[in-house]
């Protein structure tokens, strides 16, 4: 902020200027007032004062006598003179003073906000430049990268050439690098600046530019890294450095001007914004793929709601079932699901807080005997907001969901019989023998065709048959040839599953493909 000292002896006029228009907006604040030149010249010693707002006609002092004293020992100080109508031509005689304009009484609130603008962009170059000639080069070449990030039309600016050559920023080719160090606490300012100290110095032997923007750390780079091994390095020597601290880092595509690094800035910023979607990785590249992909429309469907319901049941259903990949899969699909419906981090969070916690209370419900497990890992719900990513999301709940399935009563035969329906659901392609299966779930073969037989109501063979047809039956229906439909559902001969389809239809495949294609 620069700070303003209004002088005039009408008190009226000094109040109603600190009142007119929002002061701070334009990057100036109100110091103080002064009712005559006197005064003001005090006020000028005791404070840094970088802009007055003078009235001309003053008892004592009057302004433009004040403004001469001032300008007699600085230079920088700049004055907007006020003035009444009489005082027109006099005040245009101020001008020469090296004022930076005059405003009528009474004050045009636009005209004020117009002449505030162009003095601060005028102070803003000259601190800029006053700045840059005294740091060193490392300090210069961050200076002219922040100045290029916070305002893109300086690229445009004659200045950023010539700065530009002075660093000598003509490298062949550049890449930047963002850093996002993740902690549980904020960093405090001394931190930060710290670990900053510490990347530029893993990095003096390489030709970098280490700079800090927004809380986060950029590095520019003088490599094309094109390889993953080149990466993988960089990431290791940034890791090394900054053991103290997890961190993840974005990677810009190569540009070939400088000017080009605001855009690079963009897109490497977005990637550190939407780290969650990514799976786990140290350096995210512009190709890097979302662990689920987003429909390309970008609005988020507020209208839209995730089928929690839905999901709860089927999660239980693969828990009830000992059915482990079963569990991880619809979590996928949830977090699928979301993700299609341009949910954020926040609200897919919010949505495996409650999916976790109705799960955790129908199994309460369903399985009282599971209540202390329930109940130690009901206290694993604020891990869900902790979580950096989605792939670390879906993990802390499957590894939640699993510890269910170990205190599930696993030589229970009911339970038993259920994972191997379950089993033949997920694999009825697949060349499945009851003798086989029996050894896996630890069975007599006879007697666990007999378990299954009671459980079903089927023979092993016949339910088997019966699930691979109702699977042929959706296959032909989408148009595949017989043969084709025959391999996809475990049947090695067609005659075989030719016979086998007719006799639980009562059509033979082909019939019932042409049926269906009507």
């Amino acid at each position: 902020m620069y700070n303003v000292l209004i002088v005039d002896d009408e008190p009226v006029i000094r109040e109603g200027l600190k009142s007119l228009i929002p002061w701070e907006d334009y990057g100036f604040r109100v110091i103080d007032t002064a009712s005559d030149g006197r005064t003001a010249f005090e006020k000028y010693k005791k404070y840094t004062i970088d802009l007055m707002i003078v009235d001309i006609r003053m008892p004592g002092m009057d302004g433009l006598t004040l403004i001469q004293q001032i300008r007699s020992q600085d230079s920088d100080i700049h004055f907007i003179i006020l003035s009444g109508y009489a005082d027109f031509e006099y005040a245009q005689k101020a001008i020469t003073a090296n004022v930076a304009g005059y405003l009528l009484k009474p004050v045009d609130e636009d005209e004020l906000a117009g002449y505030l603008e162009n003095l601060r962009k005028r102070i803003d170059q000259r601190t800029a430049a006053s700045q840059f000639q005294g740091e060193d080069d490392k300090q210069k070449e961050e200076t002219f990268l922040l100045k290029i990030l916070e305002d893109p039309a300086f690229i445009r600016d004659p200045a950023f050439q010539d700065e530009a050559s002075q660093l000598q920023f003509d490298w062949k080719l550049y890449r930047l690098l963002l850093m996002d160090i993740s902690t549980k606490q904020s960093l405090s300012d001394s931190q930060f600046t710290e670990i900053k100290k510490i990347t530029a110095s893993a990095l003096e032997s390489q030709k970098a530019v280490v700079f800090s923007y927004k809380r986060q750390i950029g590095i520019l780079l003088n490599e094309r890294l094109g390889d993953e091994e080149s990466r993988r390095r960089l990431s290791n020597i940034l890791e090394d450095a900054v053991s103290k601290h997890k961190i993840i880092c974005s990677l810009s595509d190569v540009f070939t001007d400088i000017a080009g690094i605001g855009e690079a800035y963009k897109n490497v910023k977005y990637l550190l914004d939407h780290q969650f979607f990514y799976p786990p990785q140290p350096m995210l590249l512009k190709e890097t793929a979302p662990l689920f992909s987003k429909r390309d429309d970008e609005v988020q469907e507020d209208g839209k709601e995730f089928p929690v319901h839905l999901f709860t049941e089927k999660v239980y259903y693969a828990i009830d079932l000992v059915n482990e990949e079963g569990v991880k899969d619809v979590l996928k699909d949830a977090a699928r699901t979301m993700v299609t419906l341009n949910f954020s981090e926040e609200r897919i969070k919010k949505n495996f807080m409650k999916l976790f916690t109705m799960v955790l209370s129908k199994c309460s419900s369903m399985k009282p005997e599971m209540q202390p497990i329930i109940t130690d890992l009901m206290s694993q719900i604020a891990e869900i907001e902790q979580k950096n990513n989605l792939h670390q999301l879906i993990g802390l709940l499957d590894s939640s969901f699993q510890k269910l399935i170990e205190n599930l009563d696993s030589g229970d035969q009911t339970i038993q019989i259920k994972k191997l329906v379950d089993f033949i659901h997920r694999n009825y392609q697949e060349h499945l023998k009851l003798e086989s299966l029996a050894g896996l779930f630890n069975y007599n073969s006879a007697y666990l065709g007999k378990l299954f037989k009671n459980h079903t109501g089927e023979y092993f063979n016949t339910y088997l048959d019966q699930v691979r047809i109702e699977n042929a039956k959706h296959l032909l229906s989408s148009g595949l040839k017989v043969y084709q439909v025959a391999e996809r559902v475990g049947y090695t001969n067609v005659d075989y599953f030719h016979n086998k389809f007719k006799k639980y239809v009562g059509l033979s495949p082909s019939v019932y493909r042409k049926t269906k294609r009507k």
